[in-house]
């Protein structure tokens, strides 16, 4: 088998050198397909500059055909004579300023003079704010038309008034009253034509007299129709003699005795009084329905609000808040392992579980100690195959006589 040496090498990544090389030490970067080496020394022996070596695409090529990405600075300007002339070649800014030297700017004016005959034709044109005050017609007769819903057309040369005659294409639509600004308001503000409630003082048209029909009375009707029937004994100064805004004969009444009014009730109900149970129907068979407050007798499915996990008082448990506890208390075990049964199981159903592990871990190496507390370090290398290399240091390793096959040299990744 060859011997294989292999170069520190990135495979995927992002591209660019490596953080840190030793002098003299390669690096390849697959990402890139770019060779780096480290320059310098620092005395320690790392490089104190990385430097590209070369790789495809890395580096502009002397000859050939090569394509090259990305914006590119040229340390000395290109020669004169070497303007761009193909379709494909690169222009120079000095090359496009020469170019452009002589071209008006993008956005630039003119004055009427610089342009031939332009005042000429504006002086024969009539101005914004003029009348014509000769012209009697247009030299081109114009058609108005209307578009949208209305369609009608004329003819219009200025020599004398036309009339439009507009049609309606459609006007069968409907708007709801949303559509119609201030409709809302203005239908709010009327009455209704079923028993409107009117304000302020309404008007209406004064009916004939002995009209007896559902058309509105006015005030004027009732005066005629008291004037008609005849006042009587009706007028005020019959009833309420002394004007005292008050019924003769109430003034009577409200003289009359106690003892002198007749049919009247024998006894009065208290404003505050009481009944018992039986006296109030069907009140008895309700409260028969409730639960009692202390000690009741549930039936059916009773239910009760869910208490907050953790909860350790007299409220009421509910199935849910039995489920959370049990759940926090397994807290999401296997199936294998969510019972008391299952766990003495796993441990083997040894009640000194943690000593019999306990005896069991001294008898293994620390990892810590990385072999160090091997009890016998020779016979443990000479178990492994390790010959007296194994105790060479690092920097300091011997190779006398024989030969060495079958050897990979790898400087790892970067």
């Amino acid at each position: 088998m060859a011997n294989t040496i292999q170069l520190k090498r990135r495979a995927s990544g992002v591209a660019g050198a490596p953080a840190a090389l030793k002098s003299g030490e390669l690096a390849h970067n697959e990402v890139d397909d770019t060779l780096y080496v480290g320059k310098g020394d620092d005395g320690a022996g790392n490089a104190t500059a990385i430097v590209p070596l070369g790789g495809s695409g890395g580096f502009l090529a002397l000859v050939g055909t090569q394509t090259v990405g990305g914006a590119k600075t040229f340390s000395l300007v290109p020669k004169s004579s070497q303007d761009a002339s193909a379709a494909t070649d690169l222009v120079r800014k000095s090359q496009l300023d020469a170019g452009l030297a002589a071209k008006a700017a993008l956005s630039h004016s003119h004055a009427i003079g610089d342009v031939t005959g332009l005042q000429a034709t504006l002086d024969g044109k009539l101005g914004a704010s003029a009348n014509a005050v000769s012209a009697s017609k247009l030299a081109t007769a114009r058609t108005i038309s209307l578009a949208g819903d209305l369609s009608g057309s004329v003819s219009f040369n200025g020599t004398a008034n036309v009339t439009l005659t507009a049609a309606v294409a459609d006007d069968s639509h409907a708007h709801v009253i949303a559509n119609v600004d201030g409709l809302q308001a203005a239908l709010d503000a009327k009455a209704s034509l079923a028993s409107p409630g009117l304000t302020g003082t309404p008007t209406a048209p004064t009916a004939a007299s002995s009209t007896n029909t559902v058309q509105i009375a006015t005030t004027a009707f009732v005066q005629q129709a008291i004037v008609d029937f005849g006042p009587g004994d009706m007028l005020k100064s019959s009833y309420d003699a002394d004007n005292d805004g008050k019924v003769d004969a109430a003034e009577v009444a409200d003289a009359a005795p106690w003892a002198g009014i007749t049919g009247k009730p024998t006894s009065f109900t208290p404003a505050s009084h009481s009944h018992p149970i039986s006296q109030v129907t069907s009140l008895q068979a309700a409260l028969n329905a409730k639960a009692a407050l202390a000690s009741p007798a549930l039936t059916g499915t009773p239910t009760a609000p869910t208490a907050t996990a953790g909860t350790n008082t007299t409220q009421i448990a509910s199935t849910a808040f039995v489920a959370a506890a049990i759940g926090a208390l397994i807290d999401a075990a296997p199936g294998a392992m969510d019972t008391l049964n299952e766990l003495a199981a796993a441990l083997g159903d040894d009640p000194n579980f943690a000593t019999t592990v306990t005896n069991a871990l001294a008898g293994k190496l620390a990892s810590a100690s990385n072999l160090a507390d091997l009890p016998n370090k020779v016979t443990a290398r000479s178990n492994l195959g390790l010959g007296s290399m194994a105790t060479q240091t690092s920097n300091s390793v011997a190779i006398t006589g024989g030969a060495i096959n079958g050897v990979a040299l790898d400087g790892g990744t970067f």
